[in-house]
């Protein structure tokens, strides 16, 4: 795995009692508040009414006095049901049972006293459905019985999120997504790096490029999901996107557990659509022979269980907690085990091709490019005889790279170009633990402590589609936190979080099966860096620009471990009718990083420390066959990139936040909310100060290496040349650096100190974020409410661009249009430089967003919501290459090498990190919901939404350096409609009888969940050099020529390559498109040395998707206090194919491809779990 562990290993209990741990909460840690006024019957208001609060689950219990305007406040409550009462000598006692209250909501809750003695009591119910009348916050809780009933296809909260209007994402709800991940969720525009997810204030998102979730919620321990969507108040920062909250349980007064199994298997299932094409002879109908291997359900096994205890802390020796009012535990442990196997189905070179014969692609209707392909002598243009390549051409160790490939199934003729299929085990084993203490050692101090330990191991089957080099992942992750609420008097309170998250993951090479070995192909061309490989012997990577699946070594073995610890501190006032509120927050944050390889392969650069090639079917500045794979044959790559010893860098960065806010309850109708937050966020620095930064102010032409105009090479020029422009941020080496960095010991580096602050990057201190908000109260049933503000993202230490990971501490070196038996040219002669590196402004992601939302209770339980929301987004991160030639310094044919005419002399492609992308989202929102009462509940949301930007993604590497004008157009993510329906309902037949009918009838339970969404943008881009730019540049987008968009009823799927349905337009209207780059083409190339200019991206939309949940639970009453459930769910049990091979992977955008323009594929199938659950 790599000779380097992290230093100690974080116990979680240590972690919750220490104060040198804490995590984000803003203050305020995921609590309640509720207020209102108090009136007599006559309407006038009344001071010095008693008001408390308290728990229904516990004896907990909560006061305030209302002032001279009649208002109390009761904030920092524990969300649940609470009995509301309020007392006066000379009233009636008034008493509201049943009252929700939601995190992070303000709840209202007024007071009508009656003349008559205190020992009488006023009693109401509260209702479910009313409306929110005392936030602006665009909020979203997914409540207890959602949780429990709702179907949840590997039991992870977090998808639940789903369920709510202005949410999307690329999975489906019936998607097995039981493991880590952050769910891809785009919530009202923003991306999914942008969001915060939090297990009990705690940050539940890795350091890493805030990439997925730390650990995963345990289902049966969680309490409520709540979501701020919009608009939240200063209060909470960190995050420019949504926030997700997660809730844990608290223990109860009375012990209670549950023990649980979920499992479901491959004889349960449905077969996939590619299974069912998978007949390798083509004449096996599955409707037919229905036992035949690919017509059943590849192998699946998968179990889900565990168990959940709580109740009070019973101390007898002590005499302590006796009455079960002050101490509280819960424990929870669960356990997944899935068995599966994973099909593989690709494209892969003909066995043919492995000797340098080309002849079957003469032939117009061959399976891979549909059709003629002439292969031409590199050296004189003409095309080989029969396009068979000459002995004498061929390159031994690119004939290696393509017998590394499996070979082609026999006989097997798959969808679109696909000749090749496979099937192999795959294991994953997860195990959560939950703990939850609850204390309260008086009215006016609540301490809670929430620990999560998690641990993940993954062994994959595949790795980009082949067995070459599949991986084993194992994440033990933690999170917990400390909540310490003090009630200083009736109108003052004060809020402790400390918190602490801890990601950590080890990543492997499975070698048990040796298929990984280079040496097993006859791959031998000698590495340019041989010393210190994590594995010798390991395959490179291939890149292709046309059909063919990578052949991937991958970046691994590989480890990273990634601290957050936080403390969070705030004060709350009530001061006449106003709740004043401010608070700060420390956060310490980094990654041990020994993985500072691009996890995918990108431009010009490498995702294998063994190696990467790039072949592309033209050459810019030399010659070429004209075909990728042909070009591979020969031994003609594009680029090649390596790596050599690896790095170690400790990332760490502070972040200082504060902020105040006022709620104002301006009259009873009308509530006013001003905020500002204020957050000084440190770029991550090394501790060791083992980051190189390229800074082109620091770059002297004046001493600018020689070069060799054929090769590249660097032929003159002293070691300050060398590195000309390349900076350590700091002012030397600490005392730490010394026996760790092998080049802070000799010093010969030193002059790369340049009095740079230790981050680089520029730490921004106007970072001043206002929000404001109303609510006004229409009526009983209905409020309008609104608000705006400014949000800042803090980053994640970039899994793309490594400062730690550049030269001279982690040398790479790319070079361009090479040979593949000896990549570096069997010399001596230094290469030019690959360097990935940081702006030195870069700025923190930012939004404005700003919402409008009318809500009204229409009766049957049921509130609407009608709303418009929209976000700007600043600043996005986004990656260019600043050593980028200029569109036509290479034309075709040309023998110039790319290196010899960059504009930094001495580098090869400068990645630079840009946040400067920008973002715009307007939409429209409609939800529905009847919260559960009485047996039933139901939501409906509705999202009608555009997304516009011109970069969606932080790996998105503009085509163009010099000129991003044309790039604004869909989010990758935009999806138009979305629609989510859930319903749970308790059937009432037979409900409450005791007796046997009751108990065999009775109990039953049904839910529902169904899910629609419009499809993304499509792009036609490339990785050809049209404009002759050399290698290390985004994709290039073709020419449209005309709309590619096809009416609905003729978007078709396709069965076969050769058939007619497409789902755009491939040719102009009236012409034909017998080959890429015909006159009637739809989509054309370039001229050769441009750009195409116009706004070509997401110029089209691929197919949605939709999925259909079902559950039925039955509840088998075995005394007062024990039962057993029964439950059926049904994943997508309308066994609905989608198009594509996923939500985000639909149709072919290659306009070189043999199934251009087509869907020929089809993902999700029904999936069948049945659970027994015992509970007392």
């Amino acid at each position: 795995m790599g000779s380097i562990k992290p230093v100690g290993v974080m116990s979680t209990c240590l972690l919750a009692l220490s104060l040198a741990i804490s995590t984000q909460v803003y203050g305020q840690s995921d609590n309640a508040q509720i207020s209102g006024f108090v009136k007599d019957a006559s309407g006038a208001v009344v001071p010095g009414v008693t008001v408390s609060a308290k728990s229904e689950s516990h004896a907990f219990e909560r006061s305030s006095v209302s002032n001279d305007q009649g208002y109390y406040v009761i904030s920092s409550l524990p969300p649940g049901f609470y009995t509301v009462t309020a007392e006066l000598t000379g009233f009636k006692k008034f008493q509201v049972t049943g009252k929700k209250l939601d995190p992070n909501i303000n709840n209202t809750v007024d007071v009508a006293l009656a003349v008559g003695e205190v020992s009488e009591t006023v009693s109401v119910t509260a209702s479910l459905a009313s409306v929110q009348s005392d936030s602006s916050t665009v909020g979203k809780l997914v409540e207890l019985k959602q949780i429990e009933l709702l179907q949840l296809n590997g039991r992870n909260p977090l998808f639940l999120a789903l369920t709510k209007a202005g949410i999307s994402s690329g999975s489906t709800l019936g998607g097995n997504d039981f493991g880590l991940t952050t769910g891809g969720l785009n919530i009202n525009g923003s991306r999914t790096q942008d969001n915060l997810i939090t297990f009990d204030g705690a940050v539940a998102v890795r350091t890493r490029s805030n990439g997925t979730s730390i650990g995963v919620a345990d289902l049966d321990s969680t309490q409520e999901v709540q979501i701020l969507a919009a608009n939240y108040q200063a209060e909470y920062g960190r995050s420019a996107g949504g926030q997700i909250r997660i809730v844990t349980k608290s223990g109860t007064p009375k012990f209670h557990g549950v023990a649980y199994e979920y499992l479901r298997n491959s004889a349960l299932n449905a077969n996939s659509w590619n299974r069912n094409q998978l007949d390798p002879s083509n004449a096996t109908p599955c409707d037919q022979f229905p036992k035949v291997d690919h017509c059943r359900p590849s192998p699946f096994r998968y179990n889900q269980f565990g168990y959940n205890l709580n109740g009070p802390v019973v101390l007898p020796w002590l005499g302590y907690n006796k009455d079960h009012t002050k101490l509280f535990w819960l424990f929870g442990q669960e356990w997944v085990r899935r068995r599966a196997a994973d099909t593989s189905v690709t494209t892969v070179p003909s066995l043919a091709m492995r000797s340098g014969d080309f002849s079957e692609l003469l032939n117009p209707s061959n399976r891979f490019y549909k059709a003629v392909k002439t292969i031409n002598d590199p050296s004189t243009g003409q095309p080989f005889p029969n396009n068979v390549i000459p002995q004498s051409q061929l390159s031994p160790n690119g004939l290696a790279l393509l017998r590394a490939y499996p070979e082609p199934t026999p006989g097997f003729i798959g969808p679109g170009t696909a000749n090749f299929t496979q099937t192999r085990p795959t294991l994953t084993n997860q195990r959560k633990d939950t703990v939850s203490i609850d204390w309260y050692p008086s009215n006016r101090h609540q301490i809670r402590w929430r620990a999560q330990i998690y641990n993940f191991v993954d062994v994959s089957a595949f790795r980009a589609n082949t067995d070459r080099a599949p991986q084993i992942i194992d994440r033990p992750n933690q999170t917990t936190s400390v909540n310490w609420v003090w009630t200083i008097s009736p109108t003052m309170t004060s809020e402790l979080l400390l918190t602490g998250s801890r990601d950590q993951v080890y990543i492997a090479v499975d070698t048990r099966g040796g298929t990984y070995k280079r040496s097993l192909y006859g791959i031998n061309y000698p590495y340019i860096f041989p010393d210190r490989k994590e594995i010798f012997d390991k395959i490179p990577t291939a890149n292709f620009e046309s059909v063919f699946t990578d052949l991937d070594g991958g970046p691994y073995p590989s480890q990273s471990t990634g601290p957050i610890y936080d403390a969070a501190y705030n004060i709350t006032k009530i001061r006449g009718k106003h709740t004043l509120k401010a608070g700060f927050l420390f956060e310490r944050a980094g990654q041990n990083d020994f993985d500072q390889i691009n996890v995918a392969g990108v431009p010009g650069g490498t995702n294998n420390q063994n190696g990467r090639f790039e072949f592309r079917n033209t050459r810019p500045g030399s010659t070429t066959s004209g075909l990728d794979v042909a070009n591979a044959a020969m031994g003609l790559f594009n680029s090649y990139a390596e790596i050599g010893v690896r790095s170690f860098t400790p990332y760490r960065g502070q972040m200082y936040e504060w902020f105040l806010q006022d709620g104002w309850k301006a009259t009873e109708r009308l509530r006013l909310e001003f905020g500002v937050r204020h957050s000084i966020i440190q770029p991550y620095y090394s501790l060791w100060r083992n980051m190189v930064v390229f800074d082109p102010g620091s770059y002297d032409p004046s001493i600018a290496v020689a070069l060799d105009q054929a090769t590249g090479f660097i032929t003159g020029g002293d070691l300050k040349s060398r590195y000309n422009g390349l900076v350590f941020p700091g002012d030397g080496w600490p005392d730490s650096a010394r026996g760790r960095i092998p080049i802070a010991d000799s010093g010969q580096y030193d002059f790369m100190f340049r009095g740079f602050p230790k981050q680089y990057s520029e730490i921004h201190k106007d970072n001043f974020q206002p929000r404001v908000g109303f609510a006004y109260r229409l009526g009983e049933k209905s409020v309008i409410r609104g608000g705006a503000g400014r949000f800042f993202t803090r980053l994640g230490v970039s899994d793309s661009v490594f400062l730690g990971g550049n030269p001279p501490l982690q040398p790479m070196v790319s070079i361009a249009n090479g040979q593949a038996d000896n990549p570096g040219g069997g010399t001596n002669r230094p290469f030019t430089l690959n360097i990935t590196t940081q702006d030195e402004v870069f700025k923190n992601p930012e939004a404005w967003a700003w919402n409008v939302t009318y809500e009204r209770e229409i009766g049957f339980d049921t509130t609407v919501e009608v709303a418009y929301v929209g976000r700007r987004g600043l600043h996005g991160q986004r990656e260019r290459n600043i050593n980028q030639l200029a569109a036509g310094t290479l034309p075709p044919g040309s023998t110039i090498n790319p290196d010899y005419l960059r504009p930094y002399k001495g580098f090869n492609t400068i990645r630079v990190t840009n946040n400067d992308a920008n973002s715009m989202y307007n939409s429209f929102q409609l939800g529905a919901t009847r919260r559960f009462t009485k047996g039933f509940s139901y939501a409906l949301s509705y999202t009608l939404s555009k997304l516009m930007d011109d970069g969606s993604a932080q790996r998105d590497v503009v085509p163009n350096a010099y000129d991003v004008h044309n790039l604004w157009g869909p989010a990758t993510y935009d999806r138009r409609h979305v629609v989510v329906l859930n319903a749970i309902y308790e059937l009432p037949f037979f409900r409450n009888r005791s007796v046997f009918t009751g108990k065999l009838f009775g109990g039953w339970a049904v839910s529902a969940l169904a899910q629609f969404q419009t499809g993304v943008p499509l792009t036609m881009a490339t990785s050809a050099d049209f404009a002759g730019v050399g290698p290390g540049s985004g994709s290039q987008f073709w020419i449209i020529n005309g709309d590619p968009a096809l009416p609905n009823g003729e978007k078709k799927f396709s069965n076969a390559a050769s058939d007619g349905n497409f789902w755009i337009r491939t040719s102009k209207p009236g012409e034909s498109c017998p080959k890429p780059n015909s006159p009637g083409c739809m989509f054309t190339e370039p001229p050769p040395g441009t750009f195409s200019t116009q706004n070509a991206r997401g110029i089209v939309y691929g197919p949605g998707f939709q999925n259909h949940n079902v559950g039925i639970f039955k509840q088998f009453r075995l005394s007062e206090t024990q039962s057993v459930w029964f439950r059926f769910e049904a994943f997508n049990w309308l066994n609905h194919p989608n198009w594509g091979t996923n939500a985000s992977t639909t149709v072919d955008t290659n306009p070189r491809s043999g199934t251009f323009g087509k869907v020929s594929t089809k993902y999700t199938d029904r999936q069948l779990q049945f659970a027994l659950r015992y509970a007392f």
